[in-house]
């Protein structure tokens, strides 16, 4: 069964623990509903289906042929993050409210974990130790990554008579790596979404503002009503913002070759050099977009320091991410930051 962190907090019973989840998925739309499911071991290789099996109407007598689907295996290798926090002990034996500063001291590790998780979940790309495009090659694959690459987007996919860019779509050409948005666009990448329910459509804050500015001319913004607050939604699907999606996307594999995996943002760049974004429909759903962790996020108290007077906490999770179904999530790249069309 796959959790959300929040789901899982509720069922720690270390108040640290649960303070600790609660601060990490504290007011991001992704956080909020991306479910994790909860392995045992390093990683957790999963089935992709390829093509599908066919039917067909026979004449009587004639010989029915046998057709079986095709399925590719992918892995998803867990990954270590985290990070120390020193508080001095001087500092907490002075202090009226020890609790207080220790929990300062775990907020801002919590915040650093938070900001790198979320910038890996955007464009983590696990290179086999190479670090290339900005990655490490130390980090999990990242949604760009897992929406362009898996399954349908590989070359014997395309053999089988399957596009490389079926969930993807790239707005760009071999003369023009970024154009503005059209916006129809973004119904023909929801449409794309088959066998699930769309849960979140997510881009940078100024992409929203240049939509809804769209959309006031054209006839007013569309807003439903989730729990405890009022979402506005495009076509029916709610709408997201990060801050960890980039406005200087490169761009220029919008228009390569089924070789290229990486379809639609090239990870063996700078990966800074066009003034393009892009924009993801993802469905949160264990055999659709979902965390892979060995345990929940844990905090460590590691004791007294040898070479000064603090004590150390170590912030540990041993996370990835997996995309089961190519058909749960779609994306629009190469999308040039300016006025959006219809």
């Amino acid at each position: 069964m796959a959790y959300t962190l929040a789901e899982a907090a509720k069922l720690s019973d270390d108040p640290l623990q649960a303070g600790v989840i609660e601060m990490f998925i504290s007011d991001d739309p992704v956080l909020e509903r991306l479910p994790f499911t909860t392995i045992v071991g390093n990683s957790l290789t999963y089935d992709l289906e390829l093509t599908e099996p066919t039917a067909k109407f026979y004449l009587p007598n004639e010989t029915w042929v046998e057709t079986t689907g095709t399925v590719d295996q992918a892995t998803a290798k867990l990954k270590v993050l985290g990070g120390d926090s020193d508080v001095d002990n001087f500092l907490m034996a002075t202090r009226s409210n020890v609790n207080d500063l220790k929990s300062e001291a775990l907020k801002a590790k919590v915040k650093a974990v938070r900001k790198q998780f979320l910038t890996t979940f955007w464009y983590g790309y696990d290179a086999s130790g190479i670090a290339v495009g900005g990655c490490t090659g130390r980090e999990f694959n990242g949604v760009h990554s897992l929406v362009s690459s898996v399954g349908t987007n590989t070359t014997a996919a395309a053999a089988a008579g399957l596009h490389l860019s079926y969930n993807v779509i790239a707005l760009g050409t071999s003369t023009t790596d970024t154009v503005a948005l059209p916006y129809h666009r973004l119904e023909e990448a929801v449409d794309k979404i088959k066998g699930f329910k769309p849960d979140l459509m997510v881009m940078t804050k100024q992409m929203k503002r240049l939509i809804n500015v769209y959309l006031r001319g054209a006839g007013g913004i569309s807003y439903e009503d989730m729990a405890d607050k009022r979402v506005q939604s495009i076509y029916n699907v709610p709408v997201g913002v990060s801050d960890y999606i980039r406005e200087d996307e490169d761009c220029t594999k919008h228009y390569s070759s089924y070789a290229s995996n990486e379809y639609g943002f090239d990870y063996t760049t700078s990966a800074t050099v066009d003034d393009g974004t892009s924009i993801f429909i993802l469905s949160f759903d264990p055999k659709g977009c979902c965390g892979v962790q060995n345990g929940a996020m844990t905090t460590v108290p590691l004791g007294d320091l040898e070479t000064k007077d603090a004590s150390r906490f170590r912030i540990k999770w041993y996370v990835s991410m997996m995309l089961q179904n190519i058909l749960s999530c779609a994306k629009v790249t190469g999308i040039k930051v300016g006025a959006v069309g219809a």
